[in-house]
Parts: C-alpha cells; structure tokens; sequence
C-alpha cells in the first residue's frame, strides 16, 4: 500500500488525522480521470443525420468469372427517420444513391431501387417520396471472364435523413461489396 501511495507522491502516515491531503488528492484524480473520460465517450454517439447503417450485403447468383451476380445491400435505419427516396418528389431535395466504385474484373449494369413511400409531412404541402426503416437496395454486377476472387467492390451511400420537416446535411456511408465474402462498413 505504501508503495502505491508514493506513486501518487502521498506519504502514508497512519495516523487517521492525516490522511485528508491524501484523500482530498486522490477525490482530484478521480475527477480529472472522469473528466477525460466523458470526451472520449462523446466519440463514439453518432452524429446528427447519420440515421442510416449497413446490415448487411447479400451476393446472390454463380460467384465465377464470366457470371451475373446481384449485390443486395440492406440498409438499417433508425427509428423516426426517413430519407428522401431515389426519386424525390421534389427536384430540389436530396435522393438516396448509391455509387459503386470502378472495380477491376467487374461492372455494374443497373442499380435497383425500391418505390419510395407517400409520407405527408407538416408544413410542406406535397407528399415525400420517402424511405423508412429497413430497405434494400440492388446492384447487378456481371464479373469478367478474366476476374480474380474474391474480388472488392468499394461503395457508398449517400443520403440525406430527416426527421419530420427538418433535414440534417447529406451524408455518405462507405462500405465494401466483398464478391464471395460479407460487406466491410469502412
């Protein structure tokens, strides 16, 4: 115990009246340590408008070089918000898309997107095209006669979420397609 409190440069002194200094630094330490902690924690609660999460990526079809494959990306999203979908219903609103990256040994043909929701919304006159709660979005992807596997697919989501009438920056969540393998969230 006695070496313990030298590392904390308190000098041990039995005597129970004397170890107020000591108790009154160590109540400091435990302050300063909570205080440093709380930042740290802070780090990991998303952001406003980050509402969308990948669950998962579901290659379905023959994984072979020369072979058509659909890559299923099922998004997650949190409760009480929706995005816009890929056909807003207002030009000047902000669709979902998704992008894939150029990818030797293979090439995306057509992204299917699922029909968005009429959702009526105080304040704003027209219904939204929206998305809410769990979606899934399909990329058809032929892989080259020459193509290496497993074979990497970089990808994002870009989205704008909102939460009634109030919209939050756009967002872009990267992820990969991993051809025989799961999605990697970046």
């Amino acid at each position: 115990m006695k070496t313990l409190l030298w590392f904390f440069r308190v000098d041990w002194d039995p005597e129970p009246r004397n170890w107020s200094a000591g108790l009154r630094f160590m109540q400091s330490l435990f302050v300063a340590i909570t205080l440093l902690a709380v930042p740290l924690a802070s780090l990991a609660e998303k952001k406003p408008g980050e509402a969308a999460s990948l669950d998962k990526v579901e290659v379905q079809g023959e994984v072979k070089p020369g072979g058509n494959i659909v890559a299923v990306v099922h998004v997650k999203l949190d409760k009480n918000w929706h995005l816009q979908s890929n056909k807003p219903s207002e030009p000047s609103f902000i669709p979902t898309v998704l992008t894939l990256s150029p990818t030797p040994g293979a090439r995306a043909n057509t992204i299917k997107y699922p029909e968005g929701k009429a959702e009526k919304v105080q304040g704003i006159a027209k219904p939204l095209s929206v998305y809410d709660g769990d979606f899934q979005i399909s990329a058809l992807l032929t892989l080259d006669a020459q193509a290496r596997l497993p074979l990497t697919i970089p990808a994002t989501l870009s989205y704008q979420a909102c939460q009634g009438a109030t919209c939050y920056p756009p967002k872009k969540l990267k992820f990969d397609i991993v051809v025989g393998g799961e999605a990697k969230p970046k």
